[in-house]
């Protein structure tokens, strides 16, 4: 197959160049926006200059430029929305991977979209079981219970539930913002190191419908996670309801060429 390449300051090339070598140009462009993005030249919900523009810019054909916002969009750092444009997920690769521990705000943010809580609430409970035995701590311990309902551009898509034991917090009045992490750093002096996580699959409940506006039977990712501090000691355990239409996550598995990989 023959096919014509224009290039920046020339017009149609004099011959032509196989499939082998429009490959390389497309990697060539990818690599540039690749390294632009890791540059953070362009941050979380801003769109990219235009097709033509950026082909331009680079000084390679329009069929190499969508080759490579192509592949960029199959990783889940670009968003292509039809008849506005192309929009960054996010300025550094992976972060919708299940392999980082991000809060929901910049989970939504990554996704081009504007991050806000519909509900909020927080109250004094005693630990039952389950909740004791991930913070390490007795049956009936006094916990805080932090609940909140996550939206994406003003639809709710995450309910959390977030407990950490009373004996972390300062006696005094609390201040509870959207973010936990801020909260446990600021006010109980505690940075989050690590967190461990559990995924699991589930449908909308009715109680979960009535809040996301969606049908029961809908699909959800229940993760469940315990946040650990620099000693490895548990900080928090939260349970959270993702709506799974509103989210995509990816896992990244290195290959067997990887460092340390072994072959299946």
């Amino acid at each position: 197959m023959q096919i014509q390449v224009d290039f920046k300051g020339e017009g149609p090339v004099a011959g032509a160049i196989d499939s082998g070598q429009r490959q390389s140009v497309t990697a060539r462009a990818l690599e540039s926006l690749r390294q632009r993005l890791s540059e953070e030249t362009w941050a979380a919900g801003d769109r990219l200059p235009s097709e033509p523009a950026l082909a331009k810019e680079m000084g390679v054909s329009r069929v190499s430029v969508r080759g490579a916002l192509a592949q960029l969009e199959a990783e889940g750092l670009l968003t292509r929305r039809h008849g506005s444009g192309t929009y960054v997920n996010s300025v550094r690769p992976l972060v919708r991977s299940l392999h980082l521990n991000i809060g929901s705000d910049e989970l939504i943010r990554t996704r081009g979209h504007i991050p806000g809580i519909a509900e909020m609430s927080w109250r004094h409970e005693m630990a039952d079981g389950e909740t004791a035995g991930r913070l390490a701590i007795d049956v009936g311990d006094p916990v805080l219970h932090l609940y909140r309902v996550r939206t994406s551009d003003g639809a709710p898509v995450t309910v959390s539930h977030d407990y950490l034991s009373a004996a972390l917090i300062p006696d005094q009045p609390l201040s509870l913002g959207p973010s936990l992490y801020a909260f446990l750093s600021t006010v109980c002096g505690i940075e989050v190191n690590f967190g461990i996580a559990s995924l699991e699959p589930t449908v909308v409940t009715e109680t979960l419908a009535s809040i996301f506006g969606a049908r029961p039977g809908e699909l959800c990712l229940v993760v469940k996670q315990v946040d650990y501090d620099q000693a490895e000691r548990p900080v928090s355990y939260s349970v959270e309801y993702h709506l799974s239409s509103a989210f995509d996550f990816q896992l990244v598995r290195q290959g067997p060429s990887s460092p340390g990989a072994r072959t299946a």
